[in-house]
């Protein structure tokens, strides 16, 4: 099998040493289907913050380089942190939409103070994973995975309309820009093979940018204005603490927690056709709550496995570390040179939308796959629930407006509420003895 080439030149083990030429194809392709994500995310929430276009810029900035970073470490650990596996890690949607709601009333300050908290319990948890493992089997991580998906929807069709406040939003300029951006997706992913399908996303938003600049949709004005290199301020946009909004990172942080092992996992079982050994999985999660300690006081954000980097390393069985180092490396360059940055800022909303809308789709698919390999009558009647009453809440928030007003935020956190329902109710509510068994022989395969 290509995993059991042991050559110093093989693209299939750790440490070998490929050349040049053999890296840079697949060291791209793991940079085009990571890019898009790492730079959409900033945009997202700068705009949830009512930032200036100058510290949009810099959180996409140090958001690529919290990507460079992150997957650098776990692939040349430091001591225990780092899970010297071939997976890319950059900031991650999983904390979009509580973030956004953090930032739009709390600010920036209020999102890296939440994000530190977040650093926190990543940390705790990626000393303790295997006690807390039991406690988020399928089902629950699954109906919190598509609890994120669900409440991104709103966000991309807002963005596909040009952005909710914005000059024209809802214009039919806007919606064009995003029909072509994702029919171009579309195509690439469904009628095409190889570096194609795999960078889809990226061309779509190129010929998603092309059609807004033919229309005059496109301000190159802060291009000139960005520097060619920028060193990270520490705390330069603040931090300050809610205990609404501590409550709800700690959640999502113990879902990307789940998400980081799923991944790892992922990249093991594809890569080298074996389970990742309890080292691995403990040192890529503290790996990734010191990046996102880091980011806090920097000004990236939270980091997270990326799903489709994984899925390259299953296809291609390319594990080599250099492959995955290079990728990492050309994001650290592009988040050193405010300039690109600065380009990045000018890319329209409905752009954004087109492209991401898709990706939005398949995060709520991949929580179904994982709520499929779980799901008893029980199960599903919690998973149900679950996202009846967290959904539910946050499309009707007048439907709260009796509560006490600091619980507001909490109550209409889909995310928040459908975690934590689905986790309080797995706990207390009484298991098959069918499920009761399973479990056992899990817990004893563990």
């Amino acid at each position: 099998m290509a995993n059991n080439i042991n050559t110093d030149n093989s693209l299939f083990t750790y440490e070998g040493k490929p050349s040049v030429a053999r890296i840079i194809p697949i060291s791209l392709q793991h940079v085009m289907a990571m890019f898009v994500g790492t730079v959409t995310v900033p945009m997202v929430v700068a705009n949830a913050c009512g930032v200036s276009d100058a510290e949009r810029q810099l959180l996409i900035q140090f958001a690529l380089l919290m990507a460079g970073i992150s997957t650098l470490i776990q692939l040349y650990p430091i001591k225990m942190f780092g899970a010297r596996v071939p997976t890319v890690f950059s900031v991650g949607f999983t904390f979009v939409p509580t973030l956004t709601a953090i930032g739009a009333q709390y600010g920036l300050s209020g999102v890296f103070g939440a994000q530190i908290i977040a650093g926190i319990v990543t940390l705790i948890m990626g000393f303790g994973i295997k006690y807390i493992r039991k406690f988020f089997p399928p089902f629950v991580t699954g109906t919190i995975i598509l609890a994120i998906g669900l409440s991104l929807y709103p966000i991309a069709i807002k963005y596909m309309a040009g952005g909710e406040g914005s000059e024209g939003f809802g214009s039919l300029q806007n919606w064009i820009i995003a029909g072509v951006t994702l029919i171009t997706v579309i195509i690439c992913n469904m009628c095409c093979k190889g570096y194609v399908q795999l960078a889809g996303i990226v061309i779509g938003v190129v010929v998603g940018y092309a059609v807004s600049l033919f229309m005059g949709n496109i301000d190159f004005s802060g291009i000139a204005d960005a520097g060619w290199l920028t060193i990270p301020v520490p705390f330069r946009f603040g931090i300050s603490f809610s205990p609404t909004a501590v409550v709800a990172i700690v959640l999502l942080t113990v879902v990307n927690v789940m998400q980081t092992v799923g991944d790892i996992t992922g990249t093991t079982v594809g890569g080298y056709g074996r389970e990742p050994k309890s080292e691995e999985l403990s040192g890529g999660i503290l790996a990734s709550g010191v990046v996102t300690l880091l980011g806090a006081c920097f000004g990236g954000l939270p980091v997270s496995t990326y799903s489709q980097n994984v899925g390259i390393v299953s296809m291609t069985k390319v594990v080599n570390r250099r492959v995955i180092g290079a990728a990492a490396g050309f994001m650290l360059i592009l988040g050193l040179v405010p300039k690109f940055s600065a380009l990045m800022s000018t890319m329209p909303k409905a752009v954004i939308g087109g492209a991401t809308v898709i990706v939005f789709g398949m995060i709520t698919i991949t929580g179904v796959r994982l709520m499929k390999e779980d799901l008893s009558f029980r199960n599903g009647t919690i998973a149900g629930l679950s996202l009846a009453l967290g959904l539910g809440a946050s499309m009707a928030p007048a439907a709260i407006s009796g509560f006490p007003e600091g619980m507001h935020m909490f109550l209409t956190e889909p995310i928040l509420v459908s975690g934590l329902m689905a986790l309080v109710l797995n706990l207390v509510v009484p298991k098959d003895p069918e499920d009761e068994a399973q479990a056992d022989m899990e817990a004893q395969t563990e």
